[in-house]
């Protein structure tokens, strides 16, 4: 009576169409998402090298602007520091020179010259001789540099100013004098801060001592800063595809050093989340196409299910009713020529079984 029960009152539990639905899921759901994870995964290599290639490429770009800046003004010293006027070691023969220097260079203030004693000779602003002696850039070339240079604070703008200077050398390559200029920043200034990366990237540039010589958002102040707390800075190893993301006050970013030629610290920098935007909106893009997937993947799935189950859930109804003694029952599966056909025919064949007991049982009667 209890199996009779059970019997009428239908599967329990995990059913054949459920059993059949997540085999085909796990069948084809996790070749797709291996797949996509693998993808996702090689996508994001591929676009973390982008990021990284494209930042060397800004900062290598930018830096030769910088080095052609400082290379002209080292030729313009070496060229005039040959010349018989500036050999003469006099004013009169070295000051219609840096005069015609800083009038044909805007981003010079002043031209001069120095002897090997200290003492100032010539001067492109007319002004009273003075005392160079104890000059960073003066002590550099008199030790044996060939080129001398010092960054300062302009006391007019305000702004860092720098001093090149290349000895001047007799015929025997002997040291007669220093010839320097005093330039403003600004051109070297407009190079870094017209650089820009999207819309939150922006150059940096320091000198040797990592003091700011510019800045892409302009915070070069009337002091030389000190940009050592720079988390680029403070990375001492070489910056490659695995190591290139910081935290700046509290903000993800995206950032490459370069030294130049001087000597100086050129950093590129980005936001991270603008630097990986498109990978960002790839892999949502990706999300939303593997999701549509899965959709699709379980509706076929359930529809191939059921289309399997429905048959069988049929069948069992009908051999229910055969075992309740209703020998009529059409069988609609029988004409199906897979599996479930087979086994419509043969619940066919055990009715018409009954049916033949059953009526020789009446007869014998």
């Amino acid at each position: 009576m209890e199996a009779t029960n059970a019997l009428e009152s239908g599967p329990k539990g995990f059913t054949i169409l459920y059993r059949i639905l997540t085999a085909m899921m796990l069948i084809a759901v996790i070749p797709i998402g291996g797949l996509w994870f693998i993808s996702i995964h090689k996508a994001k290599q591929d676009w973390t090298e982008n990021v990284f290639q494209a930042l060397v490429q800004d900062t290598s770009a930018l830096a030769n602007r910088v080095d052609e800046w400082t290379e002209f003004n080292l030729r313009l010293l070496e060229q005039n520091s040959k010349s018989p006027a500036m050999l003469s070691m006099t004013a009169e023969g070295q000051n219609p020179i840096l005069k015609s220097i800083q009038d044909t260079y805007d981003w010079v203030y002043l031209a001069f010259t120095v002897q090997p004693d200290g003492e100032n000779i010539g001067r492109s602003d007319g002004k009273e001789a003075k005392f160079y002696g104890d000059r960073d850039y003066f002590k550099q070339v008199m030790g044996g540099k060939t080129i001398g240079k010092q960054l300062l604070m302009g006391k007019t703008s305000g702004k860092p100013a720098l001093i090149l200077a290349k000895p001047i050398l007799s015929e025997r390559q002997k040291i007669q004098g220093v010839l320097a200029i005093a330039m403003t920043l600004e051109d070297l200034s407009k190079a870094v801060t017209e650089t820009r990366i999207g819309k939150t990237g922006y150059a940096i540039l320091l000198d040797e001592n990592n003091r700011l010589l510019a800045h892409g958002l302009g915070r070069v102040k009337n002091q030389l800063q000190d940009m050592s707390y720079h988390p680029v800075m403070q990375y001492r190893e070489k910056l490659a595809g695995s190591n290139f993301v910081f935290t700046e006050r509290g903000k993800k970013i995206v950032a490459y050093k370069f030294k130049t030629r001087m000597g100086w610290k050129l950093i590129v920098q980005q936001d991270y989340d603008e630097a990986y935007s498109s990978a960002v909106k790839s892999k949502n893009q990706s999300l939303i196409l593997l999701a549509a997937t899965l959709v699709s993947v379980v509706l076929m799935a359930y529809l191939l299910a059921n289309h399997l189950a429905t048959p069988i859930r049929r069948l069992t109804k009908i051999a229910d009713d055969i075992s309740k003694g209703n020998l009529s029952a059409d069988i609609g599966e029988r004409d199906r020529g897979d599996e479930i056909g087979a086994l419509a025919r043969a619940i066919e064949r055990m009715g018409v079984s009954l049916q033949m007991a059953f009526d020789r049982l009446r007869k014998k009667k």
